[in-house]
């Protein structure tokens, strides 16, 4: 017999709106942020063990904060699993919320809250999407896997732990990352990988080279800077045409497949419109267009300056030489790039140009791959397409941001999606935190799609 069209599925999505939410505001009520959030990351945890064994899985908590593993086996030949996280950002300034983070309000169609977007409504539309597929056949279609962390936002050090001691329960035929959704009529982008990062930071002044406090400018001929001597450090990492110097980091970029590059060319999206328009900005980087820009985008890395501290920069002039200066950087990484390495790379670089006295704290996730050409990419594609229709729906090899895919890349491929109509307004990190209803129903409908037709199983 046929299988469920797509319509009915969204149709039942609908109607299970009220338990999603239900759901969704049970899960926002804990604070969740890593690791201020102690309290609240186990009550989250605990209320998403009670939510998966309401629905029939098993459940196992590990370590603090707790991954949640959930399972359901019914003897399919084939297992989905969705990957999740319910730590959240900070709150940030309470008075630019309109409503509490911590209690879920609905207006003008949309729930507010934070981790509504990223990753709390993600997590409540994988599971609803699952129990909609089954409620629908009269059984689930595939097995189903739920691997939700509390520390994405942090470093995923339990998550870590667990897949060195559980990775045979992360074994899956594919896997939904955070968010697999597709909008009739909106174009739509799926990722088969994900960047790796370096998170850096370098001090200078914790050293006897240095004044033990802020000094007085005047004497400024014969007491050692610490923020100039951090500038010329940083000039050493890349140069003026924006090429990452440090020694040895790009001879480990690995060239990317024809695959690939072919997935770009077919790109009929509007990634760099949307940059523009959310930035300000009037052009690129080297005014980079199109394929070249969607390299520097997916398939290259990156080196950024996320942050600068020293001295003064109040209005009152202060005439110091600050005794330190901090820099925080983050490295973008693409595969073969391994974060230790890197780390390790950039060391020896300072180190070889007399930087001995500059402290170095690195840390961070590898990248990760799912091929273009796997089954599960081909699938998710497949029925994208059949959704987004008319509007593009779009297949990229890497996605810019960051997550600890490479701890499940070994155990199944992954794929994460979401249409353009997924992103307008929801301020992900920011305040006023929102998912659009249309779009947790969307993507509930979407999971249960691409499980039914994963398992292939006919009614």
């Amino acid at each position: 017999m046929e299988r469920t069209p797509y319509h009915e599925l969204l149709s039942k999505a609908k109607k299970s709106t009220k338990r999603s939410l239900d759901l969704l505001a049970n899960l926002i009520k804990s604070p969740t942020v890593v690791p201020r959030d102690k309290k609240g990351l186990k009550e989250c945890a605990d209320t998403l063990h009670g939510q998966f064994e309401d629905y029939g899985y098993k459940v196992m908590l590990f370590g603090k904060p707790p991954v949640v593993f959930a399972e359901k086996n019914v003897g399919a030949k084939k297992t989905l699993m969705c990957y999740h996280h319910y730590d959240v950002q900070t709150e940030g300034d309470l008075s630019l919320w309109k409503s509490s983070p911590w209690k879920m309000t609905v207006r003008n169609g949309r729930a507010f809250g934070r981790g509504a977007v990223d990753d709390k409504g993600p997590c409540v539309a994988s599971l609803v999407g699952l129990q909609i597929i089954e409620e629908a056949l009269g059984e689930l279609p595939v097995n189903a896997k739920f691997v939700v962390e509390g520390e994405e936002e942090w470093s995923s050090e339990v998550l870590a732990k667990f897949e060195k001691k559980h990775g045979n329960l992360m074994k899956a035929d594919g896997c939904v990352w955070e968010v697999l959704s597709a909008t009739s009529g909106s174009t739509t982008e799926m990722f088969s990988g994900m960047k790796g990062d370096v998170s850096i930071r370098l001090t200078v002044g914790n050293s006897s080279d240095y004044p033990t406090c802020d000094a007085h400018s005047g004497s400024a001929g014969v007491i050692p800077s610490a923020p100039w001597r951090l500038i010329q450090a940083l000039k050493t990492l890349k140069d003026e045409d924006d090429n990452i110097t440090i020694d040895g980091v790009m001879s480990h970029v690995r060239r990317p497949t024809k695959e690939d590059v072919e997935a770009l060319k077919e790109y009929r999206g509007n990634i760099g419109q949307k940059l523009k328009a959310n930035y300000g900005l009037t052009h690129f980087i080297k005014n980079r267009t199109g394929v070249d820009l969607l390299k520097a985008l997916y398939l290259q890395p990156s080196l950024s300056i996320n942050g600068l501290e020293s001295g003064s920069l109040g209005e009152v002039h202060s005439t110091i030489v600050p005794a330190k200066a901090v820099a925080k950087l983050d490295l973008r990484l693409v595969p073969d790039m391994h974060s230790d390495e890197m780390a390790s790379l950039l060391r020896a670089h300072l180190k070889r140009r007399g930087f001995d006295d500059i402290e170095v704290y690195a840390a961070g996730y590898d990248a990760a791959k799912t091929p273009v050409t796997d089954p599960f990419i081909k699938l998710v594609m497949e029925t994208a397409r059949e959704v987004a229709g008319p509007a593009s729906c779009n297949l990229l090899p890497m996605m810019a941001g960051t997550g600890p895919a490479y701890l499940f890349e070994k155990h199944t491929p992954f794929c994460v999606g979401y249409s353009y109509a997924d992103l307008d307004k929801v301020y992900e990190h920011g305040p006023n935190e929102n998912v659009p209803i249309k779009s947790m129903e969307t993507n509930s409908a979407f999971v249960a799609t691409i499980a039914e037709r994963m398992g292939g199983l006919e009614h």
